[in-house]
Order: structure tokens, then C-alpha cells, then sequence
């Protein structure tokens, strides 16, 4: 008598199978993941632009800048007749200038005067507009004395030296250092009393950067001054 368990049987290894098969996945390999995406590039940084420096003043001679300006000296003492000057010179690219004192002086100095471009230190005057520079960057030497001042001069120059003034630590080798333009860095002298040509003032109106070795003391005092730029 047929059985009637085999078609039982039959389906129960047909579902099992088919049970199997889809443990397996069907048969088929899962979807392969496509792959990441590439990094978008990071962007180019915009550079910063260089600092503008304009040249105020570059020695081409011991009187003369390639800027068509002058460069002069003068210099000034308690007691004149004890100062012997020297003359001024030309080397690698900077003016040099000194004296001698042969006893100690209540005040002092020997300067090298460096003009606007365009200006002879005679009329007609062209002052130098720059009240958009925020730095003086000068090269600066002295054989014989550690500390130079530097003024900033209007015109007409202030003769009692009551405007901006700054000082400058140099040693015997030319040095380009940079003085921040405010007043801060550039205080009128204290003997002025307040009274002068503030650095804001006279930035709009440059006429000449001088440099002074103010020594006193007896002996040779010297200085020299290579190129002067402003910067923004």
C-alpha cells in the first residue's frame, strides 16, 4: 500500500532546502559596496601679500640718493672748538660720518640727514606723504657707540629737534632694523615739554629721517646709514 508519509517527506527536504538556499543568500553574493568617494582636494590657501616697502632714501654717493635726494651732515656740541669733524664717505652701499671730541660735553652729536626724494634740502620743498606706512625699516651702523636716535623731520625742519624721535640700538655691523611709526616708538624728546611735531603729524609731510650719534663723552663717535624704506 503506497505510503502516505512521502509526499511529507518530500515537501518537508524541498523546504528545507529552499530554507538552506536562502541561509546562503539565494546563491548570490551580497552587493559589493562601491567604493568611498576621493577626498575633494582642500582648497589653495590665498597667500598673504609681502609687506609694500617703498624706498625713501638709498645712498648712491656720500651726497646723493638714488631717489634723486640729498644727503647731508651737521653736527653740534657744548663746546665746539673741543669737536673736529671728520668728512663723510661712501662704502657698500652706506654714508658714514663721525667726530671727535677731545674733552666730555654736556651735549653733543654728529648726524647724517637723509632727504625725501626729490629734495636737494633747498626749494622747492616736496615733502613725502607717508601717512599710510605704519613701519621705518633703515640700515643702521657705529663703530664706537651702541645707541643712534633717529628723528623724523617735518618742513621746515625743527631746529631745536622738538619731533618725533626714536632710538635705535646698532652695533658695528650696517643692520636694517624696523621702528614702528606711532608714538609709542616715536615720542617727542622729553625736553620739548609736549611741544613739537607728533608722528602723525609729520608723517603726512616727510621732508628728511635724521640720524644722530648724541655721544658725549670724549673720543671718536661715529655713525653711518645705508638704505631707508617705509613699509605698510
Amino acid at each position: 500500500m503506497p505510503s502516505t508519509h512521502a509526499p511529507v517527506r518530500t515537501l518537508a527536504a524541498l523546504f528545507c532546502a529552499v530554507a538552506a538556499l536562502a541561509a546562503c543568500g539565494g546563491g548570490d553574493d551580497p552587493p559589493t559596496a562601491g567604493a568611498p568617494p576621493a577626498p575633494m582636494p582642500s582648497p589653495t590657501p590665498t597667500p598673504t601679500p609681502a609687506p609694500t616697502d617703498v624706498a625713501f632714501a638709498t645712498p648712491m654717493n656720500a651726497t646723493d640718493t638714488s631717489e634723486a635726494g640729498k644727503i647731508d651732515t651737521y653736527a653740534f656740541a657744548e663746546k665746539s672748538n673741543e669737536q673736529t669733524l671728520g668728512t663723510a664717505q661712501f662704502a657698500d652701499g652706506a654714508v658714514s660720518y663721525g667726530a671727535t671730541l677731545t674733552g666730555a660735553q654736556a651735549f653733543a652729536g654728529v648726524a647724517l640727514r637723509a632727504y625725501a626724494p626729490g629734495n636737494t634740502g633747498a626749494a622747492p620743498v616736496a615733502p613725502f606723504n607717508a601717512s599710510t606706512y605704519t613701519q621705518l625699516k633703515i640700515q643702521l651702523r657705529s663703530s664706537t657707540d651702541a645707541v643712534l636716535t633717529v628723528k623724523l623731520q617735518p618742513s621746515p625742519v625743527a631746529a631745536d629737534g622738538c619731533t618725533a624721535t626714536a632710538q635705535a640700538v646698532v652695533n658695528a655691523t650696517l643692520t636694517e632694523l624696523t621702528i614702528d611709526l606711532n608714538d609709542a616708538s616715536f615720542p617727542l624728546p622729553a625736553y620739548c615739554n609736549g611741544s613739537g611735531t607728533v608722528v602723525g603729524a609729520v608723517k603726512s609731510g616727510l621732508f628728511a629721517v635724521d640720524v644722530i650719534n648724541p655721544a658725549t663723552n670724549a673720543g671718536a663717535h661715529d655713525l653711518a646709514i645705508g638704505t631707508v624704506k617705509l613699509a605698510k
